[in-house]
C-alpha cells in the first residue's frame, strides 16, 4: 500500500505536474483512477499534509498501485549484449537490422526477420529472450496483413519461443490495454496499434478541447479513445467492426474505468454514422492503408470548426499532392478546409512516412 493524493479530474494534470516539480510524485507506480471521476497519484518524499488544500476536494488514501516493470541495467549497454550474442551467426549490417526491427507489447515481443536471416530465427529469438528476461513471448511475423484474416487486417504470428500465447496486457499513458495479437489488428508501423505510436495518441489527446464530441474511426481496441476520456473531459464514440477487438474494447473500457465516458460501437462506420444522425468536433481516422476513401464519410460528419486528424501513407516528395487531394475530397463535399500542420507518425518503406494531416473543418 501507497499514500495516494486522490484528486477531481479536472485538477489531476495540474495536481501532478505541482507533485513532480516538488519531488513528491512517486514516478515508480502507475496512476491510478475511479468510476467518480477521480484521479489517484501516488506520492513519494516528505511531502506535507496540507497539498489537499491546494486542489479543492482532493484527499489523502492509501491505495495499491502497480510499479512500473523495471528495464534491468541500461538499454543501451544490454543491446550491446544482444548482438555480441548474434556476432558469431550474423553479419553486423544484419545485426543492426534485428536489434531495431522489434516491438514489445505488454510482455509479447514481435520479430521482423528477413527472409535470408530465416534459418537462424530461433538463434535470434534466444538471444532477445536473454538480453531480456521479462519478455515471457518471442514470435515472428509471417505473410503479409491480412493473411489471417483479411477483413479485420490481422497478420499471422508464429511464436519462436516461450509461453505459448499471443493475449497480453499492454500499458501506456496511464491506461491498461488487453489483447490477442492473433485476434485484432496490429502493425508497428500503423496508428491503429502500436507501441511506437503512444506518443502520438499523447499529442492527439492533448488537443482534445473539454466537453468535444469525439469519434474514433476504426477503434481497434480502443488505444485513442481510452487516452483521450483518461486526460479530458470528454465523450467518445469508438467504430470498430472486428467483433473481437470490440470485445477486448468494452475490457478495457472497464478496467479503465472508462465506462461513462468511452461508448464503443461494433459495425462498419459508413453504416453506423447515417444510424447516429450525429456530428462531431474531432474526428480521429487512424487506418493509414484504407483512409483515403473514407475521408468524404468523415467531412460529412465534421462540425463546423472541427479538426480531423488523418493518417495516411504519403511519399515525403509529394506531400504538396497529398494535401490538394485532401482539399478536393473536401470540395466533393461541400467543405471548405485548411490543413493546419502535417506530423510523421511513422515510417512505413523508405521515402514514404505515415503522415498525420490535422485538417480544420470550416
Amino acid at each position: 500500500m501507497v499514500t495516494c493524493l486522490k484528486v477531481k479530474k479536472e485538477h489531476a494534470e495540474s495536481a501532478r505536474q505541482f507533485l513532480k516539480e516538488k519531488g513528491w510524485l512517486d514516478k515508480a507506480r502507475v496512476v491510478g483512477s475511479t468510476p467518480d471521476r477521480y484521479v489517484i497519484l501516488p506520492l513519494a518524499g516528505k511531502f506535507p499534509k496540507n497539498i489537499i488544500k491546494k486542489f479543492p476536494g482532493s484527499k489523502f488514501e492509501a491505495k495499491n498501485l502497480q510499479k512500473f516493470p523495471e528495464r534491468p541495467g541500461d538499454l543501451k549497454q544490454l543491446l550491446r549484449n544482444m548482438k555480441q550474442l548474434l556476432r558469431n551467426i550474423l553479419s553486423e549490417k544484419d545485426i543492426e537490422q534485428v536489434t531495431k526491427s522489434y516491438d514489445v507489447v505488454g510482455d509479447i515481443a514481435i520479430l521482423e526477420i528477413p527472409k535470408r536471416m530465416e534459418k537462424h530465427d530461433l538463434a535470434i529469438a534466444w538471444a532477445l529472450k536473454r538480453t531480456f528476461p521479462a519478455i515471457k513471448v518471442i514470435a515472428k511475423k509471417v505473410g503479409k496483413v491480412g493473411d489471417l484474416h483479411e477483413i479485420y487486417r490481422i497478420r499471422r504470428l508464429k511464436i519462436l519461443t516461450g509461453e505459448n500465447r499471443l493475449a497480453t496486457e499492454h500499458k501506456e499513458s496511464g491506461i491498461i490495454m488487453r489483447l490477442d495479437l492473433g485476434q485484432v489488428y496490429f502493425s508497428p508501423r500503423s496508428s491503429h496499434f502500436s507501441p511506437r505510436s503512444s506518443h502520438e495518441r499523447e499529442r492527439i489527446a492533448k488537443l482534445v478541447k473539454p466537453n468535444e464530441k469525439v469519434l474514433v474511426m476504426f477503434a481497434g481496441i480502443g488505444p485513442f479513445a481510452l487516452v483521450i476520456a483518461k486526460q479530458k473531459p470528454v465523450n467518445v464514440i469508438a467504430v470498430e467492426k472486428n467483433p473481437d477487438a470490440v470485445k477486448f474494447m468494452e475490457e478495457n473500457i472497464r478496467v479503465n474505468y472508462a465506462g461513462n465516458r468511452v461508448i464503443p460501437i461494433l459495425g462498419d462506420v459508413r453504416e453506423i454514422l447515417p444510424e447516429l444522425k450525429e456530428k462531431f468536433d474531432r474526428i480521429i481516422m487512424p487506418y493509414p492503408e484504407e483512409s483515403w476513401q473514407f475521408l468524404e464519410l468523415a467531412f460529412n460528419y465534421a462540425n463546423p470548426k472541427a479538426t480531423i486528424h488523418f493518417y495516411a501513407f504519403v511519399n515525403e516528395k509529394e506531400i504538396e499532392k497529398a494535401k490538394e487531394r485532401i482539399r478536393k475530397i473536401a470540395g466533393k463535399a461541400g467543405r471548405q478546409v485548411e490543413v493546419k500542420r502535417v506530423v510523421v507518425a511513422g515510417s512505413y518503406a523508405p521515402r514514404t512516412w505515415r503522415y498525420c494531416f490535422d485538417i480544420l473543418v470550416r
